[in-house]
């Protein structure tokens, strides 16, 4: 199985291969050669080459299919992909004047970073959104529900389920916006980052690309992945409370939630173990450790990162392939559990008083339908 970011298991086990496909070594690999052949259409178009060098450079691409196995090999030496692709590209074309015109390594491979991670980012948000309406409808089901509140593993006073539930859903909702503000723009600014191309074939490039245009050079400038990680790790950790919430409302003495297919014990067949969101959780707190090598990576050297840039590469696509699977399996959790408000009710006595946590649920709801 190819790639740093998906193996059988984490493809299978999650429940999804739709967005660690999108975060491949395979995609990443034919990313970087999509910007390749980007990059002699725009330089044709800007007229920075003729028409003829253009068409010469075309051919390089025609049935073109990286091995990946060779690539990494042949990468070792210039400690990147888009050297060994470049020169095979180059090898290939009639005239390899328009290939790679004015660019430098980190180009590509920055920009095909910018390409999967657009690409599965997009992807995760429409999962995102369907979280958002399994919760949106608990909440609405349950507004009127009393549960007993916890606070520092204690009972407190009463609630109602459908203000936890809409708590859940405001969390999701503000991480899933964080997440959707984030730009994926193109990186072409030459060996020294003072774009030799000019800011023309740069825009153009972009456009091509379906990528932001700004910044204009981030080769040291490592901002854009850092707001990704960020937006990710709130995602994840909204995920991660609404797991360990289930977990706890799940347990034998409390039995307030059972997920819809709980998952069995290899010695202890008596129990219902609330095993996606188990395996939420555990997905979910992969993140920060992830997003911390990308913040460390911030300390980029001169005009290329010395050991940084090439950290990045592996857990940038791994930060979005664990919280994808992380809001793959809390899905799993929330799509049919079951609430047992006989518990819920057993719970908070005689006549409980939930104060205004029904008007709280509305309040959330309002703000889902005009977001």
């Amino acid at each position: 199985m190819d790639s740093l970011s998906r193996t059988l298991y984490s493809d299978l086990a999650s429940g999804s291969t739709t967005v660690h496909a999108a975060l491949s070594d395979d995609a990443f690999i034919n990313a970087i050669v999509e910007f390749e052949a980007a990059l002699v259409e725009a330089a044709e178009s800007t007229g920075k080459v003729t028409a003829q060098q253009a068409a010469d450079a075309r051919v390089a691409f025609v049935g073109f299919t990286p091995d990946l196995e060779e690539i990494a090999i042949a990468s070792a030496s210039g400690a990147n992909p888009t050297i060994p692709l470049v020169k095979q590209l180059k090898a290939r074309a009639h005239d390899p004047t328009a290939i790679h015109i004015d660019a430098t390594s980190q180009d590509g491979v920055d920009t095909a970073l910018s390409l999967c991670l657009s690409r599965a980012v997009a992807l995760l948000i429409e999962d995102t959104r369907a979280v958002e309406k399994l919760l949106a409808n608990l909440a609405r089901t349950h507004r009127n529900d009393p549960i007993m509140a916890r606070t520092l593993g204690q009972q407190a006073l009463p609630t109602t389920f459908g203000a936890v539930a809409a708590g859940w859903l405001d969390g999701v909702r503000c991480a899933r916006k964080a997440v959707q503000a984030v730009d994926f723009p193109v990186q072409y600014a030459g060996p020294v980052g003072a774009l030799p191309g000019g800011v023309d074939i740069h825009d153009e490039l972009a456009q091509r690309l379906g990528l932001s245009a700004t910044p204009l050079v981030w080769h040291t400038n490592r901002q854009p992945l850092a707001e990704l990680s960020a937006a990710m790790a709130r995602l994840a950790g909204a995920v991660r409370k609404i797991a360990g919430d289930i977990v706890a409302y799940s347990a034998t003495e409390v039995g307030e939630l059972r997920e819809p297919a709980p998952g069995g014990s290899s010695s202890m067949p008596h129990k219902a173990n609330p095993a996606a969101s188990v395996a939420a959780d555990g997905y979910a707190r992969r993140t920060p450790g992830l997003v911390a090598t990308i913040f460390d990576a911030l300390d980029c050297r001169g005009q290329r990162g010395v050991g940084s840039w090439h950290a990045e590469w592996q857990p940038i696509r791994e930060i979005v392939a664990v919280t994808a699977s992380a809001v793959n399996r809390i899905t799993a959790a929330l799509d049919g559990l079951e609430v047992h408000t006989e518990a819920m009710v057993a719970a908070c006595g005689n006549n409980p008083d939930t104060a205004h946590a029904a008007e709280l649920v509305d309040a959330i709801l309002e703000t889902e339908v005009h977001p």
